[in-house]
């Protein structure tokens, strides 16, 4: 994980379009910069712009060893996942987190949306292995972190897994891409 506490990182991130592209690249990292425009439905110029846009911050990274020839540019997230300083106190700062959190949720909700309107196209045996569920809980502030803290110590080990194959470049034939999301936030009774 990496720990953003700039403020041009989350900026970049704050365009609809560079938080399309780079939760896409997270998904299908590495990939050619053509296969991106298909799957964002843009055209190549527009998606390379973008790219050197998270590429000058950081958050992504140029693979040149996969390329066949000098025309062919692949990426890939530089990073696994990314963390935001809770430390930005200025207006300005905390405008800016607003906005990168707004395009964050947008983008967990579209993704649970295109799922929700595309999953009978998976194959039959992946179609009915997905799962949400909401509960309503009463807890105090320390019980929701020890429920955020046992949470994210249930995911770990599948995401070092993912870290794992990601980096070998071995993962099971039939692996595809998971999107885990939740959130526990305090309601007004």
């Amino acid at each position: 994980m990496r720990q953003i506490d700039d403020l041009d990182v989350l900026r970049v991130l704050t365009s609809r379009f560079r938080m399309r592209l780079f939760s896409l690249l997270f998904r299908v990292g590495p990939v050619t910069v053509s296969e991106l425009a298909r799957r964002m439905e843009a055209d190549p110029g527009q998606v390379s712009y973008h790219l050197r846009q998270l590429q000058k911050h950081g958050l992504i990274e140029d693979v040149p060893e996969l390329a066949r020839d000098s025309r062919e540019r692949w990426v890939r997230s530089a990073m696994h996942g990314l963390v935001v300083d809770s430390d930005f106190e200025a207006p300005e700062a905390r405008a800016v987190v607003q906005a990168w959190t707004s395009q964050w949720v947008i983008d967990q909700f579209e993704r649970l949306r295109d799922f929700e309107r595309t999953h009978k196209a998976l194959p039959e045996d992946w179609q009915n292995v997905a799962f949400g569920s909401s509960r309503h809980l009463r807890l105090t502030k320390d019980e929701l972190t020890q429920l955020g803290d046992q949470l994210n110590a249930v995911v770990e080990p599948w995401r070092e897994l993912t870290r794992s194959r990601v980096e070998s470049n071995e993962a099971p034939p039939d692996t595809r891409p998971i999107f885990i999301f939740y959130h526990a936030f305090p309601e007004e009774p």
